[in-house]
């Protein structure tokens, strides 16, 4: 029978419960999960329905015999990490595992604990947890056959007592009383202790919990029991008084030399997560100049150590500012932050520079995607507070609860053919590649300016990528000529310019802004991409909002100043050299606009779209209220 599990990629849709409800559910998040794996053909094939009209392709088939068996040696934030549908199965399993949606509790805890130990924190028997997990993964049969691992003998408090160590720590005046009630708080306390730090912990029971985080933190401890247990925690960790220099190869380790994919946001991510005096050393197989550079903009210093041609590493060291007594401590507030639109990557660049921005916000998650539709799931389903987006496709989900404040992005599509071409007129019968799908607005746009400018569509050739036309796609396609005519957005548009120009190569440009403003006189330039937030981090946080549309603008200002640098600055990320950059700089129209000015702009564009049915929208109060933050 096959197996199914859902991934990050749910937008809430509630489709698959609809249609299986008797397998999938909606967990705290109102992300959907499997709770029961189909065991008849009738479940099976409401499943497989399930996975069919997903919209997202969110449903995945699990290949069973890709799946090891989970034992009770297996750690549980390991497992859970892997599989995250085993945290619902396991909360519905016993309320005792709620434990690990608290993120504290998870990335402490569950970090230094197996399964076995899990079932003695639980009260649940061990079989019932390794039986329950692997029967939901499929690969119960395998559990079976290794029998023996279900009855593993579990840790006792000896071995806990065994590795008291005498007190010779200076000890805190302060104590806690450890129960069901305080043990998150204090597991919390505990994990948070600085160097040559303690605490003295009281409990009734022995904390089992407590002991596994303290040994998972590699701190001593000293355990006795009168009446009670009383616990007194240490941490050995030295304070870092020593220069980092002498002490740099401690730092932890970001090896990105065999990541297939970009690894700007993982780097960003981490950098904005260190505290002052902390470091990490990034191995690359070049030496990362743009990195650097925007790095040091964030008050990190470097040491770069080559140490053969494939393999450069870069200590990186953020330094300790000196503060005014004035100075107001701020706690950063996490965000996530997304971009699936390549055009603004210099703008994002420089703001993630800004002291400002750096001083207010902890990035919890940064991705840069390539494919709109997951960069819209995270839109959709509340995941991303700060999203660099199209107008077009984020405007469909102003159903949502999500802001779109600010737009910088005008302009953005042309049409390059080979052939010698002034107008729409001297591509008739030719075969256009177009990004995305035939329903998609750049098809749609493109089909309404011709149609407004005297032709026939049906004269046309649109060509499509399976399953969808990327940009990147056609771009490559037009300059190896495997295509002669393209639609491209900014800035494959200035890349394939630039690669053309440099081969004195014979192309015409069709310009949309000159056409839409044919067609629709005196319009201007039309709008494409700009910032887009979640209501409720608006709501939230109204001042941290204005700092980053304030910071955004600044931001924008920059790059139009300062084309060489802000290309130097950002061609790592957009994968292309300086010259590509400063080529796609000079061509994209950047103006940051909101307020009224953005309400009526859009108004008057989506009054075109809507009347040529582009996007089917009702331009009412309760869709220009997305544009207003108020």
């Amino acid at each position: 029978m096959k197996e199914f599990k859902v991934t990050e990629e749910c937008i809430s849709c509630r489709a698959c419960v609809g249609v299986a409800e008797e397998n999938f559910n909606m967990n705290k998040e109102n992300k959907a999960f499997v709770f029961s794996q189909p065991k008849n053909n009738d479940e099976l094939k409401k499943c497989e329905k399930a996975k069919s009209i997903c919209p997202v392709n969110a449903i995945i088939e699990i290949k069973q015999k890709d799946i090891d068996p989970i034992f009770a040696n297996a750690n549980v934030k390991d497992t859970l990490d892997k599989y995250t549908d085993l945290k619902d199965v396991l909360i519905k399993l016993s309320p005792k595992f709620k434990r690990i949606q608290n993120p504290i509790m998870y990335n402490t805890l569950a970090k230094f604990v197996t399964f076995k130990e899990a079932a003695k924190v639980t009260g649940i028997s061990i079989c019932e947890i390794l039986h329950t997990i692997n029967e939901y993964l499929g690969v119960e049969k395998k559990l079976v056959e290794n029998m023996p691992e279900c009855i593993t003998a579990m840790k006792d408090n000896n071995d806990f007592e065994m590795k008291s160590e005498k007190i010779t720590w200076k000890e805190s005046n302060e104590r806690f009383i450890y129960n069901n009630e305080t043990v998150e708080e204090l597991i919390k306390k505990t994990s948070k202790l600085k160097p040559q730090e303690n605490i003295v912990i009281l409990s009734v029971e022995f904390p089992t919990e407590l002991l596994k985080v303290i040994e998972g933190l590699n701190f001593k401890y000293n355990i006795e029991k009168n009446r009670e247990f009383r616990i007194s925690i240490f941490n050995p960790e030295i304070d870092k008084k020593v220069n980092w220099k002498d002490r740099k190869n401690e730092f932890d380790i970001l090896d990105v030399r065999e990541m297939e994919t970009d690894p700007f946001d993982i780097i960003i991510k981490k950098a904005y997560s260190l505290k002052e005096d902390d470091g990490f050393i990034l191995i690359q197989k070049f030496n990362p100049i743009p990195m650097i550079n925007m790095l040091s903009e964030m008050g990190f210093e470097n040491i770069i150590e080559e140490k053969n041609k494939q393999e450069i590493w870069i200590y990186f060291h953020k330094k300790i500012e000196r503060k005014n007594k004035e100075n107001i401590k701020n706690d950063k507030v996490d965000v996530v932050i997304q971009s699936a639109t390549p055009v603004a990557y210099p703008v994002m660049m420089k703001l993630l520079q800004s002291e400002k921005i750096r001083k207010s916000i902890n990035i919890k998650e940064l991705k840069v995607w390539n494919e709109t539709e997951k960069h819209l799931g995270w839109i959709a389903n509340g995941k991303a507070d700060i999203s660099f987006s199209a107008l077009i496709t984020s405007s469909k989900l102003k159903n949502s609860d999500v802001k779109i404040p600010a737009l910088f992005v005008w302009d953005n599509f042309v049409i390059l053919t080979r052939y010698k071409a002034d107008s729409f007129k001297d591509l008739i019968g030719k075969e256009i590649y177009t990004p995305l799908f035939d329903e998609a607005p750049p098809a749609k746009i493109t089909k309404y300016l011709i149609k407004a400018s005297g032709f026939n569509v049906d004269d046309f050739k649109f060509k499509y990528g399976k399953p969808f036309g990327r940009p990147e796609k056609i771009y490559l396609d037009f300059i190896t000529g495997k295509a002669d005519t393209v639609v491209l957005r900014e800035p494959e548009a200035a890349y394939a310019i630039k690669t053309m120009k440099d081969r004195k190569e014979n192309f015409s440009i069709i310009s949309y802004n000159k056409i839409w403003n044919d067609i629709n006189n005196g319009f201007g330039s039309f709008p494409n991409a700009g910032l887009v937030l979640k209501g409720k981090f608006v709501r939230k946080h109204p001042e941290l909002t204005k700092v980053l549309l304030e910071e955004l603008k600044e931001a924008i200002n920059w790059v139009i100043k300062n084309k060489k640098e802000a290309a130097k600055l950002s061609f790592d990320i957009m994968r292309q050299s300086p010259d590509k950059i400063e080529e796609f700089l000079d061509r994209v129209n950047f103006k940051y606009v909101d307020g009224e000015e953005l309400i009526d702009k859009v108004k008057q564009y989506f009054n075109i779209l809507v009347k040529e049915k582009i996007v089917n929208d009702t331009i009412d109060e309760k869709f220009l209220s997305i544009f207003k933050l108020d």
